[in-house]
């Protein structure tokens, strides 16, 4: 029986949905805390106080009056007392940070909400994310999977796109990354676009800056944008914005960074290529680039009525690339569980974990075109390749119960319901083709615990519900047109990258071409 115990926040997730407009306010004067109010009140932010500062900009600001936002009145969004604001901002770091986005040194962003001089859009966005994991009686009654809602939209109101700065960068991808929590995978796309355009205006590699920390931080977002693009971008079928560049330094071990001070520029060490390759980040943006090569092949199968020489070298490839990914690594890098017990001790479990369910996604989905003919063809080749697939999908399936079962590696990050489903489905072609008894059980076993993560993961996020649906379809389908439920298709190119999308039923002879996204698609209704 999978057991585990699982953070508090959940437990109210299934009480009716409370509005989260109703409590306690207190006043929250000049972007600071009033401290003369009780501590157990609420604060209210006022969107007409600019008094909180923004990041820099490298150009100039616009005019007062052209640079201004319409007012925003009688609008007040209820705001924790400080201390609640830190420890919001440390469940930012500890469930969404390194593992959905690297935008921050997180040691000098809780210091800046404590003395209260974080920009205003970056806490609140942050915010957004995080309070869902509270366990604080300020949120009781509230769903969990709302909670953020107002905070995400306060942050929506004060992002000023005509601000070229790091902050208005930074906010634009805490925003992306909150509107796909709600299923927005069309607005998620104009959020990172706004974010990569002020990275591209900043030259935010090379930007000057005044201490290490911040060249660092400089670094490691630009690098956190080229992974965003490949996926995002894949995900609703547009251009990537990004051109990959071989001049940026990859980025330092976290240990390293997190000891870091933003106090003046630090000679850098002789060993600071050693301090890469064992950056976890490092090894997230190497694997990224492997990402879209393979969603290249993937859509190059659909393109073909059968797996022909062309693409299995393509394979093999992109195989020599996963697996020489995997043999460079430092021993203390691999997947193993005495790695996965001493990142937990240094607060880095997460990201440790984010970066084999990149490497376990990944390989399935490039060997994932092989599943079909697995279930009717005897090919060596064919067979050998669906085996690697299906071991993916079980390294995949390992690993997050690993996690679960390790104090300090849980992953709750919305991402991870879209990998499990997908890893669902090779256990369910398992279920369905496999004759050994063995591996029929096991494979059912694997599908309860996942479907109890799933579960668990939908407590948390809005769109876990379509992954659930994407789930479901895919299984209505194995269910109608076994034969060919798990031919690489346009429906199942879909089903594997655009994660945002919910899938319809698919068609048996594939004959309807899968179209672009249309306005109702992306949540525009044509005026009539």
């Amino acid at each position: 029986m999978f057991t585990r115990s699982w953070p508090h926040p959940a437990r109210a997730s299934r009480k009716r949905l409370a509005d989260p407009s109703r409590s306690k306010t207190v006043e929250l004067r000049h972007g600071l805390l009033d401290h003369n109010a009780s501590s157990h009140c609420l604060c209210r932010v006022s969107v007409g106080d600019n008094s909180f500062p923004s990041t820099r900009s490298k150009f100039p600001p616009e005019p007062a009056a052209a640079n201004a936002k319409p007012p925003h009145p009688g609008h007040h969004v209820p705001i924790a007392v400080r201390s609640l604001c830190v420890e919001l901002a440390k469940l930012y770091f500890r469930y969404i940070h390194d593992t959905f986005h690297s935008l921050f040194h997180p040691p000098s962003v809780v210091e800046e909400v404590i003395d209260g001089t974080i920009p205003r859009v970056l806490l609140l966005a942050m915010i957004s994310l995080s309070a869902r994991f509270s366990e604080d009686a300020f949120f009781a009654g509230t769903d969990p999977r709302i909670r953020g809602r107002p905070y995400a939209q306060e942050a929506e109101h004060l992002l000023n796109i005509r601000e070229v700065s790091m902050t208005t960068l930074q906010a634009a991808v805490l925003l992306g990354a909150y509107v796909i929590t709600e299923g927005e995978a069309a607005a998620e796309a104009v959020y990172y676009s706004v974010a990569c355009r002020n990275a591209l205006l900043l030259d935010l590699p090379n930007m000057a800056v005044t201490s290490r920390v911040e060249q660092e931080v400089n670094r490691r977002a630009w690098w956190t944008l080229c992974m965003i693009d490949v996926w995002s971008s894949r995900g609703v079928r547009i251009p990537r914005m990004l051109t990959p560049r071989n001049d940026v330094p990859y980025p330092m071990e976290e240990t390293v960074f997190h000891r870091l001070r933003p106090d003046g520029i630090d000679i850098p060490s002789p060993s600071s290529l050693q301090e890469s390759r064992a950056s976890l980040l490092t090894q997230m943006i190497k694997l990224n680039a492997i990402l879209f090569e393979i969603s290249t092949v993937n859509e190059l199968a659909v393109s073909r009525s059968h797996l022909d020489t062309h693409h299995k070298e393509a394979v093999d490839a992109l195989t020599a690339k996963l697996e020489g990914w995997y043999d460079n690594l430092p021993t203390g890098l691999q997947d193993t569980h005495a790695n996965l017990s001493r990142y937990a001790t240094i607060g880095l479990g997460p990201m440790f974990v984010a970066v084999y369910l990149g490497y376990y996604h990944y390989g399935q989905l490039l060997y994932y075109p092989y599943l079909h003919e697995d279930s009717y063809d005897e090919t060596v080749h064919g067979r050998y390749y669906a085996d690697k697939c299906k071991g993916h999908s079980i390294g995949l399936c390992e690993i997050l119960y690993r996690a679960y079962s390790t104090p300090g590696c849980e992953v709750y990050y919305t991402m991870v319901g879209h990998v499990l489903v997908i890893a669902s489905t090779v256990q369910l072609h398992i279920l369905l083709f496999s004759t050994d008894e063995v591996q029929i059980r096991t494979a059912r076993s694997r599908l309860e615990r996942n479907f109890e993560i799933l579960t668990r993961l939908q407590t948390f996020w809005p769109t876990l519900d379509v992954c659930f649906t994407r789930f479901r379809e895919f299984h209505k389908t194995c269910q109608k047109y076994k034969e060919t439920s798990f031919r690489m298709d346009q429906w199942m190119l879909q089903f594997l990258f655009e994660f945002g999308k919910p899938v319809g039923e698919k068609d048996p002879d594939d004959l309807v071409e899968l179209r672009p996204w249309s306005m109702q698609d992306l949540g525009f209704t044509p005026l009539s």
